[in-house]
Parts: structure tokens; sequence; C-alpha cells
């Protein structure tokens, strides 16, 4: 499910009419609609790759439509960046905005997190395949090639990253909240789960030559989040041969405090796994670095289903990235008063140790090392640690 995202449903086909029936009964103001998401599919159907249109524009009308193109990289030479193109601008939601998200950081440990707001008129978005612009910064691609092309003042870049993972989605990618007439939906692909990148990274008027390893997905919907999600973890890591995703995305109270898992695994070229058979054990909360919102500093998860299985711990070394999402629209009074009884809406991106095992077949790997996780707080109050909350039926 980061500025942003949200990583989704996975219900088998024969609990859908349970799940809908047990919130039903629950009086619950909003109902979970998966669309086209089944149990989970053999080896050979996940590697069949994504169609152009996949991602591509995804329109939806009324007020609360929203579309964004997310990559990230990590350098041989220890540079790493993010970048993003959002239609409109999620941070000023309801400003006539485009938004382009541009963050570098540097191996001697600077960082530039920038959010650029451009005019609504600048952005541009092909319905057909992934071509996609706001002014000058584009983004162009399908498989098995992308190429990123952005300016902000002292920063640029000119990357190409070649797939080494067919894309993947569940289903349709999409899921559906409220009622079906309404079509309310939130939308995931993943488009290049490993990919490797290469080309030009410009700082403070340097350019360096880079190559590495990144990921791009697409996230769409046309939801007023806040009604449908409470709040929610997720993150990556790869090694040479292991590309995995993981998620714990929580719903709001309307539905449930519902727990939605995931777990995307591939080995070497080969995707093996998507399942929602997972345990996540969220804890250890600790204030954040500006004293606004507390975060869990630990993730345990345990999964298994089919001949894959695994067991992984993450603990965080760093705060990245904390956005406080009414910071920049309110004065401070009335966003703490705000945060303290009715929510303090924020995004954190971590550094993060990591160690377990994963076991496909009769392979068992031994992981250890560091990557990255975010924690994204909608609805909770200022310090407010999550009720355990309910497992989808």
């Amino acid at each position: 499910m980061a500025s942003r995202r949200w990583k989704w449903l996975m219900l088998e086909n024969l609990a859908l009419a349970a799940a809908a029936g047990a919130l039903g009964r629950r009086n619950l103001t909003y109902q979970i609609i998966p669309v086209g998401m089944y149990g989970s599919r053999p080896v050979e159907e996940l590697n069949r790759g994504l169609q152009p249109e996949d991602d591509a524009r995804h329109h939806y009308g009324g007020r609360f439509y929203w579309e964004w193109w997310y990559f990230d990289a990590q350098f041989d030479d220890g540079h790493r960046c993010v970048l993003e193109l959002q239609y409109p601008n999620i941070v000023n939601f309801l400003a006539k905005e485009c938004c382009m998200l541009f963050n570098v950081y540097t191996p001697d440990g600077r960082e530039y997190n920038n959010i650029v707001p451009f005019p609504a008129s600048m952005w541009r978005a092909s319905d057909e395949t992934c071509d996609v612009a706001i002014g000058d910064n584009t983004i162009q691609g399908y498989y098995p090639e992308y190429r990123v092309k952005f300016v902000h003042d002292n920063l640029a870049c000119d990357l190409r990253f070649e797939s080494l993972l067919p894309g993947w989605t569940r289903g349709t990618g999409e899921i559906m909240f409220g009622m079906p007439e309404k079509e309310q939906v939130f939308g995931w692909v993943v488009a290049q789960p490993r990919a490797r990148v290469s080309g030009t990274l410009s700082v403070d008027g340097v350019e360096h030559e880079v190559s590495g390893l990144g990921y791009h997905d697409h996230n769409w919907g046309n939801g007023n989040v806040p009604r449908y999600l409470s709040h929610w973890v997720w993150g990556r890591l790869s090694t040479d041969r292991l590309t995995m995703i993981f998620a714990d995305v929580v719903t709001s109270r309307r539905c449930g405090d519902i727990h939605i898992p995931i777990v995307f695994l591939a080995l070497d070229d080969l995707i093996v796994l998507e399942s929602s058979r997972a345990e996540f054990q969220v804890g250890e909360y600790i204030q954040d670095s500006i004293g606004f919102q507390v975060y869990p500093s630990r993730v345990d998860l345990e999964f298994a289903e089919r001949d894959v299985a695994g067991e992984l711990h993450f603990k965080i070394k760093d705060e990245l990235e904390m956005v406080n999402t009414l910071a920049d629209k309110l004065p401070p009074g009335l966003v703490k008063a705000i945060g303290k009884t009715i929510a303090g809406p924020a995004y954190y991106r971590f550094l993060s140790d990591y160690h377990g095992w994963v076991r496909v077949g009769e392979e068992r790997l031994k992981l250890a090392g560091e990557t990255h996780w975010e924690y994204m707080v909608i609805t909770l109050r200022c310090g407010q640690i999550p009720s355990p909350g309910r497992k989808m039926p």
C-alpha cells in the first residue's frame, strides 16, 4: 500500500460470501468486495505478466479519484532514489494540482526529500500504456523496459528500468469498498517486482553513472480513503536470489478493523508465491522524530502455503522519511488538537535490519541484511496504538 502504498486483498474464492455475510451481520457501514481476486494461483499463471493497459491510466469519476506511478532504485555506489508522479497532489488533495516526488539519498548521508506541486493542466497520462508526464518529467514503458526522466532544482535523473521478473497483480488488481454501483475502488499492479536499473543521477550539479536494482508499481482509486482504511505496514526486500513484497493493511472501524495480509515471493527469475496466509506481529511502538505520532519499531512475519514458507523479523535502524500530512495546511496548534482528538495522519519510511529464513520446495535460504519498509497512519489518533483487529474470514 510508498507516500502512498496500499497492498491488497487476499481472499480465497470460497470465502467471499462468508466475508460479506460476516460484515453484514456486524451492521457495518461499508463492505469489502474483492474484484477478480481468488485463491493463490499456480506458478505458471503467476508468471504470465501484465497487459500494457494494466499499467496505463485507470480513470474513475468523482472528486476522490487519484492515481500514481512509483519507482525506486538502490545503486551499487550507495545512492538511492524514490520517484513518483501523482494525480492529484496526494498531500494537498483538494488543490487543483498534480505532483512529482523526487527523493535522493547519497552515500555520504545527504537527503533530498521533495514533493513538488504542479498545476493540474501539466498532467498527461495514456489510457493504453504507461506514458505519464508532468511537463518535462516523464515515465514511459512496458515490459521489459521503462524510462524515467525527472528534473528538479539541483536534482536530475535519466534511468532505464529493465525487468528481471514478470509484472504481477491479483485478479483485476482492484478491490472495492462500499456498494458496487458507486464504483469506489482501489487498484494496485506491480509492473516490475525486480528490475535492473542503469543511467545517470545528478546531485548538486555532479552527474553519476549509476547501476543497481529497482522496483515499479502503480496505484489508483476513487474512494475516500479514511472511510475504509486505518493504517498499514508495507515493505520489500531483495537478495541476490530472492524478491519479496509484504504488507499488512488494516481497514477502518467502519469496515471491521480487518487485517488484510499479503506476501509476494520470487526466487531467481520465477514468481513462486502470492499468499494471504500470513501472520504479522507488529509492536514496540516508539515516538517519531518530531514527537507527533508513534510507530512500530518491530515487525515479525510468518507465512506458509503449498511448498513455500518463511519467517522474517524486521527491526528499525533509522527513520528515513516522515510526512505529517496536516502540517502544510493547518496551524501547528490545530494540527496537534486534531491529532489528539480525531486523527494524526502520517507517513513513515524506515531503514531496517532483518533476519530469518525462506523455504521453497526442498531449498531453504537463510536471510539477513538491510531493507526498507513503511508505516502509514490514516485514522489513528496521535499516540494511539492500534487494537489487534480481526482476520478476514
